[in-house]
């Protein structure tokens, strides 16, 4: 089963159909930024439809070489306000916009066993049309952590709009708050070490072909001090709500 990958980015960074140009769009393509092994990040997202809220890590749980390129394991845990979550490990040597740069995923869904996804690496990489930015200049940003000071860009292409706010020194992707037409994305807490920057995917994955079609079942997990289901709580979503 091949899947476009960019999905999985445009899903958790809120991004519109074309990404924008320049290291903005570097950025938000999933460019990691002074990459090291142990560096992660929690994120508050927020759709604008419906208000769906969730809790999303950012993780470089190891790294890897690729034909003698530095590769780094980044991974993605989406956690629902409600239901099941979602983790992706990703083998990358670059932005995720260039699938040339992604060479292994791997997913987790629910209680479901992991498995390998297929990805098509030899796909050219989408064109995109040239977009405007402009720095707004530097601001505070409020987190639960403190305020952290970012630079504010201002990103458009045709009638959509995105507002980011950037600090290369919040590892990885140096993404402090995001929003979009399709709803907001705000840092929590990030670190170097510990639970949160080990990965949750520890079996070894089945192969795409040996994947089983089994829906997770939809288990209730609350963000925050309230309690979660034994089979969805973990320690990296107690580092969440630090």
């Amino acid at each position: 089963m091949k899947r476009n990958i960019l999905l999985l980015f445009a899903l958790v960074f809120l991004l519109p159909k074309a990404y924008s140009q320049g290291l903005v769009g570097d950025l938000l393509a999933g460019k990691l930024v002074d990459p090291k092994p142990g560096q992660w990040a929690w994120y508050n997202l927020v759709a604008a439809t419906g208000g769906k809220k969730y809790v999303i890590r950012q993780a470089i749980v190891g790294e890897e070489k690729v034909n003698r390129k530095p590769g780094y394991w980044v991974e993605f845990e989406v956690i629902p306000e409600v239901g099941f979550k979602m983790v992706y490990k990703m083998l990358l040597t670059g932005p995720a916009s260039d699938p040339k740069n992604i060479h292994r995923v791997i997913e987790k869904s629910g209680v479901d066993p992991a498995r390998e996804v297929a990805v098509d690496s030899a796909a050219p990489a989408a064109s995109v049309p040239e977009s405007k930015r402009r720095s707004i200049g530097q601001e505070e940003v409020v987190t639960i952590n403190g305020a952290v000071r970012a630079e504010h860009y201002e990103v458009t292409q045709g009638d959509q709009v995105i507002n980011v706010w950037i600090n290369e020194k919040i590892n990885p992707t140096g993404i402090v708050r995001m929003q979009s037409q399709d709803g907001e994305m705000i840092l929590r807490n990030h670190g170097e070490g510990g639970e949160n920057a080990k990965s949750i995917i520890t079996e070894t994955p089945l192969p795409p072909e040996e994947s089983p079609a089994v829906v997770a079942p939809k288990t209730e997990i609350k963000t925050g001090t309230k309690p979660k289901t034994k089979t969805e709580s973990t320690e990296s979503e107690k580092g969440a709500a630090q």
